[in-house]
């Protein structure tokens, strides 16, 4: 019965995706502490930050089950609630648990840092976007773009945990943001199982733009691993209409979040960094299996 619990919750906050946020976090500090020579974050501040960061994520997670779960039930989409696994009351509570537990965290990091409002702006900017997004989604289909917003706001507010967000750190969190809009909107007839467009394949190349700043070889072999990841699964579950399996290639999507990552930090010459994000990426498909990422 506990782990049954427990599974339920994991599958709720969509756990599998957990380590995305980290390694969007690791990036975006550690390119913004090479571009402004400012030292990397202390390890106190890196729990902060990750506590934080985590604790939005999930909430954001639980908050779209629960405003979803009446069209979850009329779709009969085989969510937690739906199942009756876990109740609306239980998922509120756990919902403001975690928003009351970010805020905290985010209160303890601002008195660490020489600039604590660049911080709250773009804490409180990633929290706008997450109830911006959970609110809308359903009714307009552009809404995407407000979950890409989320991801963007993940990286500035890491990025603010040293000061206000450098110039290339903007251009990065574009990127993942546009990216993060195409893989929403697949995700949109992900229950339809349907591909209407190529628009949104398109927008997730945005990170070759990333291309134009390399000047190490670290950068080209993680590209290379990037596109050859998403090209197979393109070729496996969407190619072939007979064979289509969108869910399957969103998971891919997801997983290949932490190549941008590493993309990013071979860009600021950070090849352990790098490597590090290329771990997390080859651990990801294994703790999808466990627990569904969408």
């Amino acid at each position: 019965m506990i782990q049954s619990s427990l599974t339920t919750w994991l599958t709720l906050g969509r756990v599998s995706n957990l380590p995305t946020v980290w390694t969007n976090a690791l990036a975006a500090a550690l390119l913004a502490s090479s571009a402004t020579t400012l030292a990397p974050p202390s390890p106190l501040v890196w729990t902060l930050l990750l506590v934080a960061l985590s604790a939005l994520y999930l909430a954001g997670m639980l908050l779209n089950d629960l405003m979803d779960a009446d069209w979850d039930q009329q779709h009969h989409n085989p969510r937690p609630i739906v199942l009756g696994l876990v109740s609306r009351a239980q998922v509120r509570l756990a919902t403001a648990a975690l928003l009351l537990l970010a805020a905290l965290a985010v209160l303890g990091l601002s008195r660490m840092i020489a600039q604590p409002h660049w911080l709250l702006a773009s804490a409180g900017l990633l929290l706008l976007f997450i109830l911006g997004y959970n609110l809308l989604h359903k009714k307009y289909p552009h809404s995407v773009w407000l979950m890409g917003g989320c991801r963007s706001a993940l990286y500035l507010t890491a990025a603010a945990s040293l000061a206000m967000p450098p110039q290339p750190l903007w251009l990065c969190a574009a990127l993942l943001g546009t990216y993060i809009a195409g893989l929403t909107y697949l995700a949109r007839l992900e229950h339809r199982n349907q591909l209407l467009s190529r628009l949104p394949l398109l927008l997730m190349l945005s990170p070759l733009l990333l291309a134009a700043y390399a000047g190490n070889s670290v950068f080209w072999l993680v590209l290379l691993l990037w596109l050859g990841w998403l090209g197979w699964h393109y070729q496996r579950h969407l190619a072939n209409p007979q064979q289509r399996q969108v869910r399957a290639f969103i998971g891919a999507g997801l997983a290949a979040l932490p190549l941008f990552d590493a993309l990013v930090l071979a860009v600021a010459n950070q090849p352990l960094g790098s490597l590090l994000c290329v771990l997390v990426f080859f651990l990801l498909p294994h703790l999808q299996r466990w627990i569904k990422p969408t």
